[in-house]
């Protein structure tokens, strides 16, 4: 195996638990929308995905990488507040 190969694999790994994690993510954020449906409460909570992004900008052993992880919580957190839309809607039918 060649270099190049073998740091396909690792990203490969690592995908593969990007994957499982992001899968019990999406599974945590409908509880939290089935809560937020119950109480009334709006999907969009601005101040904590703000804290949310600092919060792992903190973690960072590599601080180059701020823009990234940045633009990483972003899109997470945009794709999950589609996921909690989309599945309160559900409901309503």
């Amino acid at each position: 195996m060649n270099e190049l190969e073998s740091y396909r694999q690792e990203i490969d790994a690592v995908d593969q638990e990007l994957t499982r994690l992001f899968e019990k993510r999406l599974e945590t954020v409908l509880k939290v929308g089935e809560y937020k449906k119950k109480h009334q409460l709006p999907v969009l909570d601005a101040d904590r995905e703000k804290k949310v992004i600092e919060k792992n900008i903190a973690r960072l052993r590599n601080t180059d990488f701020q823009e990234e992880v940045t633009m990483f919580y972003k899109a997470i957190m945009n794709i999950t507040k589609q996921t909690q839309e989309r599945f309160m809607e559900k409901e309503e039918e």
